[in-house]
């Protein structure tokens, strides 16, 4: 069976239910009507907790799997348009670090640069593709320090 990851875009509209239930709860009056929505709301407050633990681990996992499965020196970065972005260098922490000699031009020019794990959408033969376009992606690229670029 497939992995199900759940979004941030799940993780909201759980959160929202349980903010319109909440409201509607001081709305009504009555036993039954509060026994009712006090159900309902532990029901949505279970249920974010389960999503957001979830979503916590599957990334904790997917980042240790891309970096112990593929994430290799000397393959290729593209954005999710197939642009290139840079080399691996090697995985650092939670973070590639791209290779000095195509680190752009300028100021950037001779030094690595950083991209997070969590943007490696997959690794496709002796390619890494991140999950955002070339051009997304190098305004989330970092300095050593973890300052942007």
């Amino acid at each position: 069976m497939p992995e199900v990851v759940p979004t941030i875009a799940e993780i909201d509209a759980v959160r929202e239910n349980i903010r319109e239930l909440v409201e509607r709860a001081a709305a009504f009056s009555g036993a039954a009507d509060d026994d009712r929505a006090s159900q309902r709301i532990a029901d949505q407050e279970a249920l974010l907790e389960v999503l957001a633990g979830d979503a916590t681990n599957i990334a904790s996992m997917r980042r240790s799997q891309v970096k112990n499965n593929g994430v290799k020196k000397n393959i290729k970065v593209i954005g999710a348009d197939g642009v290139h972005l840079g080399t691996v260098d090697r995985v650092i922490g939670s973070r590639i670090r791209l290779a000095k000699h195509d680190s752009g031009e300028g100021r950037h020019k001779g030094h690595h640069h950083f991209v997070h794990l969590g943007l490696v959408a997959d690794i496709e033969g002796q390619t890494v593709r991140l999950s955002a376009t070339a051009a997304t992606a190098i305004t989330l690229v970092e300095e050593q320090s973890g300052e942007p670029t």
